[in-house]
């Protein structure tokens, strides 16, 4: 009689995004975990919206109210930095609540235009205003649109540019270590 091998579960890792835009690139990322062999499984949900605070509060019920769906080895959450500071000045720190509900936020900065020009070659280092981003953005990436397809940039981008940027962004490099994209050399997979 054949023997049946036991699959291993995938390690399930929650992200909640606050629209569209930052589901598409987590989905990116989920693209580059299936390109480098890692057994994950990336639950992305779209928070549609609001400020940091609600974003991390949204996530969070949405956890507590899916408590067995399946073992969540990580609780992410990512935030655009200008976002999250404006907030804070208007009494709305969403860090204390992230704590609460046990979710690790990764911080974009300044916000997810801004780390998409820094995926591009030879920008990897550039700081934009958030107000500027778009516009920087569109400069090397003129058919950019807001949402973009994830598609989009599955086509635009590979694992090396997510390499290159990570060497020069704290938040981005610890969200490749979550994911399990950096070998114990410290290098992207």
């Amino acid at each position: 009689m054949r023997q049946r091998h036991a699959i291993e579960p995938r390690r399930v890792v929650f992200i909640g995004c606050e629209g569209e835009s930052e589901r598409a690139f987590a989905r990116f990322l989920g693209h580059c975990c299936d390109a480098a062999g890692l057994h994950l499984h990336l639950d992305v949900k779209s928070m549609h919206g609001g400020d940091s605070l609600s974003v991390v509060e949204k996530a969070g019920r949405y956890l507590a109210r899916h408590p067995g769906r399946r073992d969540i080895g990580a609780r992410l959450v990512l935030l655009d930095q200008d976002r999250m500071k404006d907030d804070r000045r208007a009494g709305r720190d969403a860090g204390p609540a992230a704590k609460n509900h046990k979710l690790d936020v990764i911080v974009q900065n300044p916000n997810l235009e801004g780390v998409l020009l820094r995926l591009h070659a030879g920008h990897e280092q550039r700081r934009v205003a958030a107000r500027a981003a778009l516009a920087e953005l569109r400069k090397v990436w003129p058919e950019y649109r807001k949402p973009p397809p994830a598609d989009s940039l599955v086509e635009r981008f590979a694992p090396s540019d997510l390499r290159r940027a990570a060497r020069h962004d704290d938040q981005l490099r610890r969200l490749l270590d979550v994911l399990g994209l950096r070998s114990s050399r410290g290098e992207i997979r």
